[in-house]
């Protein structure tokens, strides 16, 4: 439950967030206000036609190499943050995380006097090469950092909202605060997406690529609280979440594993209390007819209980994933409650859950 995840910003939807929520790289060549900002200077014409034919370079390998080549040979260059910037945005395109850290770290060294938008173009895309390289300390650090200049950067609330519940501290009152925090961040984060999915496509995406980011971003939010609500033992709590970010995005194998460990947990209670109140009828020599009729409730309510959590289960053994394992062993617990303690049908039974993911999400 407690595993370092890179959900947030998948390969597929992370390129589209970062297209849509990330301040451009600004051409450098492009004039601006008089007085706004010193603008930078080549020493000699030497220096300008290596930045200029770096900067229109479209072969990705080529670039980095003259921008490599280019700070190499003009150390002292006033081009050197936005070459840095170069560096970070090929790299990243690249798919390239532990190139993206490395110029990302020195920019931050060098240049702790860039302006906001320049340092948010190179903290989002650092915080998510940190997530992609499994490093949780760095990915908080520089998520911190992009709060730190906006409380309301997207990407920095989506990704500390999902990563601070999966990585706890083990003392109790560290971990209760850090959920806390994991919670309080989740939900500006939803304030934040329902005013984006309630708003204008924006003009370079499609509508149906509009339409998969606008049902992500809510998913990823509704998954981000289950599992504070998860961790919590808030398990009716977590359930709810999971079943809306399920409903939102049916292909994440974690999020159904963890909506039918919600479920399971609740049929087991459900299983303990019917286990007492049976034994108690039988110890009576007149059964009270409406403690009867109440264990019959339970009972139904086991049922259903179980039959939610089996579904779930079925559902994420079929998407697999790292979670298949887990998945599978609760299933088949749960499965041979209800099967006189044989498999025999599951995988129909799984296969029938993988149709109806295929069904429209609504």
């Amino acid at each position: 439950m407690n595993r370092f995840r890179k959900l947030v910003l998948s390969t597929a939807g992370g390129c589209l967030m970062m297209a849509i929520f990330v301040p451009p790289l600004r051409a450098q060549t492009e004039n601006k206000p008089q007085g706004e900002q010193k603008q930078p200077q080549a020493k000699t014409k030497l220096e300008y036609d290596a930045y200029l034919a770096m900067y229109n370079e479209q072969d990705p390998n080529k670039k980095v190499d003259l921008a490599a080549k280019f700070l190499a040979d003009f150390p002292d260059t006033e081009f050197k943050p936005y070459v840095y910037q170069i560096q970070i945005n090929t790299y990243a395109s690249m798919g390239k995380p532990d190139k993206v850290v490395e110029a990302g770290e020195k920019f931050t060294s060098d240049f702790p006097q860039a302006d906001n938008n320049t340092k948010k173009f190179v903290f989002q895309r650092v915080m998510q090469s940190y997530q992609q390289l499994n490093n949780f300390e760095k990915t908080v650090e520089y998520g911190d950092k992009l709060l730190a200049l906006d409380p309301n950067d997207l990407p920095a609330l989506l990704t500390l909202s999902s990563i601070l519940p999966e990585r706890l501290p083990q003392p109790e009152d560290k971990k209760a605060q850090q959920l806390d925090r994991a919670m309080e961040i989740a939900q500006k984060a939803m304030t934040q997406v329902n005013a984006l999915v309630s708003g204008p496509k924006p003009a370079q995406v499609t509508d149906q690529q509009w339409a998969e980011e606008k049902n992500r971003l809510q998913a990823t939010v509704y998954a981000s609280i289950g599992l504070v609500h998860l961790n919590k033992k808030e398990y009716d709590k977590a359930a709810a979440q999971y079943e809306k970010s399920t409903s939102l995005l049916r292909n994440n194998p974690i999020d159904f594993y963890r909506l039918g460990v919600a479920y399971a947990v609740q049929a087991r209670t459900l299983a303990k209390e019917l286990n007492d109140m049976v034994s108690n009828l039988q110890s009576q020599a007149n059964p009270d007819a409406a403690a009867a009729e109440a264990a019959k409730e339970k009972e139904k309510k086991f049922s259903e209980m179980r039959d939610k959590a089996i579904d779930a289960l079925a559902k994420s053994v079929f998407l697999k994933g790292f979670t298949e394992q887990q998945a599978r062993a609760e299933l088949e617990r749960l499965y041979k409650t209800k099967n006189n303690n044989s498999l025999d049908g599951l995988d129909t039974l799984i296969n029938k859950a993988g149709e109806d993911l295929k069904k429209p999400v609504q």
